[in-house]
């Protein structure tokens, strides 16, 4: 049963002027995201893509990013390159008192917009 959706769309060339303060770097993603992006050269692309799968996901999960932090949600990538969501601490807690059991979620982009699509199964 589905119990959350979340859609998420940003602006690529926004990532990429925030990408260059690290401080949005450390922020917002995780430590393996960090070293994902910095294999990638900082892609503003698949940051974006990220960006917007974690904002996704907090809609999905039912509370925004404000009271879950932004590296609570991971999005990683199997080596297949399908991403997937990893959840930590405040996301994770989330998901439980939802009763939610799996997230789910998709990503796309074009050169100036990044969208993502989560589901939280229940």
């Amino acid at each position: 049963m589905i119990i959350g959706i979340g859609l998420d769309i940003i602006e690529v060339p926004r990532v990429k002027r925030a990408l260059e303060n690290r401080r949005f770097l450390a922020k917002v993603y995780s430590e393996a995201e960090q070293e994902y992006l910095l294999k990638k050269n900082l892609n503003p692309q698949s940051a974006a893509g990220i960006f917007a799968a974690k904002e996704a996901v907090a809609k999905a999960l039912g509370t925004g990013l404000g009271t879950i932090a932004w590296a609570d949600i991971e999005i990683l990538k199997e080596d297949s390159g399908k991403p997937y969501v990893r959840l930590r601490a405040s996301a994770r807690d989330r998901l439980r008192d939802i009763g939610g059991l799996n997230v789910f979620v998709s990503i796309t982009h074009l050169k100036e917009l990044a969208a993502a699509q989560a589901v939280v199964e229940g």
